[in-house]
C-alpha cells in the first residue's frame, strides 16, 4: 500500500518512461553509457568497444581501466535532486570500470573486474577463473548507496511545511557471494552458490504523522523508517541430458533477519499534544524450496516441458508500537502527552508456516509449417497457518486520558487450490501476417479460519470462516502486418477478468451493525481492457517514424453484504508516442520523441457530499514528455553527443479545505552534451556536462533544484 500511495503522496515519483530517460541522460553525463541513442548511431567508439572473450595478441587490447573525475553542484533541495538522480553533492570519481584477464592453457581464463567511485558510493570487485571442460569458481562484493528524500507534506491552506531533521536520507546495499560449478562437456553440470545481502540505513516513509493546521490535523509531519535487514542465500542446481530430454534439479535457502522501524512525530509543538511513535518491526524467516525440471524435444515439431516445486517458508514475527517522550521509548501506560485513539502493542510474538505445492505442463506443436500451438497447464496448492499473541494498547477519552490493555491471541489457517489452463496459437499463412492468439483460464477454491481472542476474559472478538471461489480468464489478440517493405504494422488486444466470490459461513458480527468487519464483501470483480497500436514507416532511407498507441481501462465492482453492488472504481489510460529519426549524413544523427498520456481513477467516493465532501479526489497522472538527441562524429577519433529531455504534468488538486492535498504537478529541464576523442586505439577521453532542472508546484516550490554536474573520464586500454 505505501508504495501505491507514494505516487500521490511523494509527488517526485516519476513515470517509468520518464525515469528511464533521465537514467539514461544522467549514464551519458558521467560516461558510464553510450548515452540516449548512440546504440544506432554513427561513432567511432573504439576505445569503449564491447569486452572480448578471450585476449588474442591480434585483437584489440583485451584489458583496461578508467578513471573518472567530476563534481555535482546543486542549488534547491538537495535530497530531492540525490533521490531522484543517485548522486550527491561534491566531489565524485575515482576508478570507474576495471578489468584485467589472463588466458592459461587452452581455454582457461581468469578475470579480475571492479570499481569504486566516490560520491556514488558504489564499489564493487569480481575474481573468476573458468575452464569450460572443467568448471568455474567466482567470488565478489558489491554495494551501494540509494538516496531517499525524507521531506513531509506541503499545505497550501496555510502554506507551511515541518521539517524536523535532515531529509537528505539513504540505504547502503550489498552483496558478498562465492560460486563454483563443475561443467564437464559430456557430464552433470553442477552449480553451488553462498551469498549474503543486506540493506542498512534510512528511507522515507508516507505514513505521515499530523499536525493542526488552520484548526485541523493533516498528516503532512515527515517519518522515516530505519532498516537493518540481513538475507543468507544457498543455490544448488544439477542438470544433465540423457536421450533427449534436459533434466534439472535445484536447492535454494534463503534465511532471512529484518530489525525495521517506522519513526513517526505526531503534533510537533503542540503543546500538551506533541508525542513520538516508535513501531518496531522484526520479521526471521527460513525459506526452503526444491525444483526439478525436465524439456524433451521428441522431434522438430514436439516440445515437451515439465516443472515441480514445493516450497516451505517459516516465519517469526515480533515488535511493538510505542507512544513516547521520543523515539525508541520505554512502554508507559501514563506516557505524557496521550490522545484520545492512540493505539499501539507491545510483546508481539508469533509466526505462519506456509507450504506451497506448484506442478506445471507445456507442451508445443508445429501442426504445420505455419502454424504453431502451445497449450499449458498449471496446478497450485498453498496453506498456511499462523498464529500471534499480543498486548493491544488503547487511550481512553479524556480528561483522565486511560491506557487500556487486552491480552490478545489471533489465529489464522487458510488455503488456496489453482489449476490454470492456457492456449497459444501462432499462424504465419497469409503472406506479409503474422497472427497470434492466447487464452488463459484460472480456477481456483480458498478458506479462511480466523479467530481472535482475549487471553485474559477468555471472551472471543473475532470468529470467522470464509470459502471463497475465484474465476481468471484473460484472452489475448495480436497481428503483424508488413503490406510494403518500409510500411509495418502491429496491433493487440486483451481482456482480462477476475471474479472472487465469498461465503461466509461463520461470522461474529452482523453485516447490519455498525461493525461489519471481518465477512463484510459478498464478490470482488476486476476487470481490463486493453488495446495498442504501432506503426513504423520509412518514407525516406534515411527516416524512420514510429508510432504508437496505447488505451486502457480498468474497472473494479464491489458487492457487500446487505449492500447493493456497485462499480468502486475505473482507470482509464490514453498514451499516444512518437519517435522520428533522421540520419542526413553519415556523421549526424537525429533523433526525437514525444509521447502524451492521459490517466485518471475515479471512483463515487469522491461525489459524496456532507461530513465526507472533499475528503477524496479523483486521481490524476496525466504528463506529456518529449527527448530531443543528437550524435555529430567530428572527425575520425572525436564525437560529439547532445541529449535534452523535457517532462510536464499538471495534476495537483487543492482540495485543503478538507483534507490533505496530492497529485503531481512539475516540470523537468535535463540537458546533456558530451564530447569524446580516441586519442590512440588505447586511450580513450571523455567530458561531459549535465544541467538539471526541477520545478514543483505540489510541495509549493520546497523541492526545486537546478543542478550542474560536470565529469571527465580518461579509458586506456592495455
Amino acid at each position: 500500500m505505501e508504495s501505491a500511495m507514494k505516487i500521490h503522496c511523494k509527488h517526485q515519483e516519476l513515470p517509468g518512461a520518464r525515469l528511464a530517460l533521465g537514467a539514461l541522460t544522467l549514464a551519458a553525463a558521467l560516461g558510464t553509457g553510450p548515452g540516449l541513442l548512440a546504440q544506432s548511431a554513427p561513432t567511432n567508439d573504439a576505445a569503449g568497444a564491447k569486452k572480448p572473450t578471450a585476449a588474442n595478441p591480434a585483437d584489440e587490447p583485451a584489458n583496461w581501466i578508467t578513471l573518472g573525475v567530476g563534481g555535482v553542484s546543486t542549488s534547491g533541495n538537495r535530497a530531492q535532486f540525490q533521490e531522484r538522480w543517485g548522486k550527491s553533492q561534491g566531489v565524485l570519481g575515482g576508478l570507474q570500470d576495471f578489468h584485467y584477464e589472463l588466458m592459461f592453457g587452452e581455454k582457461g581464463m581468469l578475470e579480475l573486474d571492479g570499481k569504486a567511485m566516490y560520491g556514488q558510493q558504489d564499489f564493487s570487485v569480481k575474481l573468476g577463473v573458468a575452464s569450460p571442460d572443467v568448471g568455474f569458481l567466482r567470488a565478489g562484493f558489491k554495494q551501494s548507496q540509494t538516496w531517499y528524500d525524507g521531506s513531509g507534506g506541503y499545505y497550501p491552506a496555510t502554506g507551511k511545511s515541518i521539517s524536523l531533521y535532515s531529509d537528505e536520507l539513504s540505504l547502503k546495499r550489498g552483496e558478498y557471494w562465492i560460486e563454483g560449478g563443475l561443467t564437464p562437456p559430456d557430464g552433470p553440470m553442477l552449480t553451488l552458490k553462498l551469498a549474503r545481502e543486506y540493506r542498512k540505513g534510512t528511507k522515507d516513509s508516507i505514513i505521515w504523522g499530523d499536525s493542526t493546521q488552520g484548526g485541523t490535523a493533516r498528516g503532512m509531519v515527515p517519518s522515516f523508517r530505519e532498516l537493518d535487514e540481513l538475507r543468507n542465500i544457498v543455490i544448488a542446481d544439477l542438470k544433465h541430458t540423457l536421450g533427449k530430454s534436459d533434466v534439472g534439479f535445484g536447492v535454494r535457502l534463503d534465511m532471512v533477519d529484518n530489525n525495521d522501524a517506522l519513526k513517526e512525530h505526531r503534533k510537533p509543538g503542540e503543546a500538551g499534544a506533541d508525542r513520538y511513535v516508535t513501531q518496531r518491526e522484526l520479521f526471521k524467516a527460513d525459506m526452503l524450496n526444491f525444483h526439478g525440471f525436465t524439456e524433451t524435444r521428441f522431434n522438430d515439431a514436439v516440445l515437451l516441458t515439465t516443472g515441480y516445486s514445493y516450497t516451505r517458508l517459516d516465519t517469526g514475527v515480533g515488535g511493538s508500537r510505542i507512544y513516547g517522550p521520543g523515539y525508541d521509548a520505554v512502554y508507559s501506560k501514563t506516557s505524557p502527552n496521550r490522545q484520545f485513539h492512540d493505539e499501539g502493542f507491545y510483546n508481539l510474538s508469533g509466526g505462519s508456516i506456509v507450504d506451497q505445492y506448484v506442478m506445471n505442463l507445456s507442451l508445443r506443436l508445429e501442426l504445420a509449417e505455419n502454424l504453431v500451438l502451445v497449450p499449458s497447464l498449471r496446478a497450485e496448492k498453498i496453506d498456511t497457518t499462523g498464529s500471534t499473541t499480543f498486548t493491544e494498547t488503547a487511550v481512553g477519552a479524556g480528561p483522565g486520558f486511560v491506557t487500556a490493555e487486552d491480552h490478545l491471541l489471533n489465529s489464522r489457517q487458510n488455503g488456496f487450490v489453482t489449476v490454470s489452463e492456457a492456449m497459444e496459437a501462432r499462424y504465419t499463412g497469409f503472406q506479409n501476417w503474422v497472427l497470434y492468439t492466447r487464452g488463459e483460464w484460472s480456477e481456483g477454491d480458498g478458506y479462511l479460519r480466523e479467530t481472535e481472542q482475549d487471553v485474559t476474559t477468555a471472551t472471543t472478538a473475532v470468529n470467522r470462516s470464509t470459502d471463497s471461489e475465484r474465476f481468471t480468464q484473460k484472452y489475448t489478440f495480436g497481428a503483424n502486418w508488413y503490406p510494403l517493405r518500409k510500411l509495418h504494422f502491429s496491433g493487440q488486444f486483451y481482456h482480462k477478468s477476475v471474479d472472487n466470490d465469498y461465503t461466509h459461513l461463520v461470522d461474529s458480527t452482523l453485516n447490519t451493525s455498525g461493525d461489519r468487519y471481518p465477512a463484510y464483501l459478498l464478490a470482488h470483480k476486476f476487470s481490463t481492457d486493453d488495446f495498442n497500436l504501432r506503426a513504423t514507416w520509412r518514407p525516406l532511407p534515411n527516416v524512420t517514424s514510429v508510432t504508437r498507441y496505447d488505451y486502457q481501462i480498468s474497472t473494479v465492482e464491489t458487492f457487500p453484504d446487505k449492500l447493493v453492488g456497485m462499480e468502486t472504481a475505473q482507470t482509464t489510460a490514453h498514451i499516444i508516442s512518437q519517435t522520428l529519426t533522421w540520419v542526413p549524413w553519415s556523421r549526424l544523427f537525429l533523433q526525437g520523441t514525444f509521447s502524451y498520456a492521459l490517466d485518471s481513477t475515479t471512483t463515487p467516493v469522491s461525489a459524496l457530499t456532507g461530513g465526507a465532501l472533499g475528503l477524496v479526489s479523483d486521481a490524476r497522472n496525466d504528463y506529456w514528455q518529449a527527448t530531443a538527441a543528437a550524435t555529430f562524429v567530428v572527425d575520425d577519433k572525436t564525437d560529439l553527443q547532445a541529449n535534452y529531455f523535457y517532462y510536464r504534468a499538471n495534476n495537483f488538486i487543492n482540495n485543503s479545505a478538507y483534507s490533505m492535498p496530492y497529485g503531481t504537478s512539475g516540470n523537468d529541464h535535463t540537458v546533456n552534451v558530451s564530447l569524446s576523442r580516441n586519442f590512440s586505439k588505447a586511450v580513450k577521453g571523455t567530458l561531459s556536462y549535465g544541467y538539471f532542472r526541477h520545478r514543483d508546484e505540489t510541495s509549493g516550490g520546497l523541492d526545486n533544484y537546478t543542478a550542474h554536474l560536470l565529469f571527465s573520464s580518461l579509458t586506456y586500454r592495455f
